[in-house]
This record gives structure tokens, sequence and C-alpha cells, in this order.
């Protein structure tokens, strides 16, 4: 796997992780929205007739669960890479690639921090992957 493939396996897993708390915070609003049922009226209530919003409180437990499963590979993806960069003799080598695929940091906060121009991180960013390659 390339360096940069490798490195940025964390950038990835965090938006599909966000995107799934959206999902999760959308069908939550979807279950508070849902009308209980209205009991008063039946006498009678059979298995298929639950309340409406218990498809949606499983979907939430299932929705939880898998996020709980990305999380844990996310947080086991973050710790090869910090020690892929641990590896790494050059400190402003490490400080640039910790900032950006371990913190996710924008590479206009991590040229802030350096105090220099996102197109000299960039550049930086590129030599030190070619480097890694080698």
């Amino acid at each position: 796997m390339a360096a940069k493939e490798f490195l940025s396996q964390a950038l990835k897993l965090d938006q599909l992780i966000n995107s799934k708390l959206e999902e999760l915070n959308q069908c939550r609003r979807l279950a508070e929205s849902i009308n209980g049922s209205r009991l008063d009226e039946r006498v009678c209530h059979s298995a298929s007739e639950e309340a409406s919003y218990v498809k949606w409180v499983e979907r939430i437990v299932e929705k939880e669960k898998e996020l709980d499963s990305e999380i844990d590979r996310l947080v086991n993806i973050k710790m090869k890479i910090s020690d892929f960069i641990g590896k790494i003799n050059n400190p402003q080598w490490q400080c640039l690639l910790r900032n950006r695929y371990v913190l996710g940091k924008t590479w206009a906060e991590i040229a802030e921090e350096m105090g220099c121009s996102v197109r000299n991180v960039l550049r930086l960013h590129k030599k030190i992957l070619e480097n890694l390659e080698n």
C-alpha cells in the first residue's frame, strides 16, 4: 500500500463515521416525531401491531453498533498511523503528518501552525510522501 493511501485511511473512515452519525441522528429525529400507539382505543393488541416507533428504535440500536465498530476501527488505524509517523526522523515531517492524518487538520490550519503558506505545506507534504515511497 502506498504511503499516501495508508495515511489517508483515517481521513476516509472519519468521513464515513460522520455520515453514519448524521444518519443515526436522522433516525433519532424520526423516532421522536412518530406518535405512540393509542392503546386506549384498542383492547386487543397483536404482535404485528406494535408501535411504529419500535422499528426506528431497532434501527437506532443497529446503527449505534455499526458506529461503535467503525470507531474502534478508526482508533486502531490512527494508532498504526501514529506509530508509522513516530518512526520518521524529521520532527517537522512528523508534525505535518500527525496534524493532517491523525488529528485531521486542514491544510490551512497546518500552514498557520507552521507559520508558512498552504502552498509551502503542500510542497513539503509532497516531498515527504516522495521520500516515504523510496
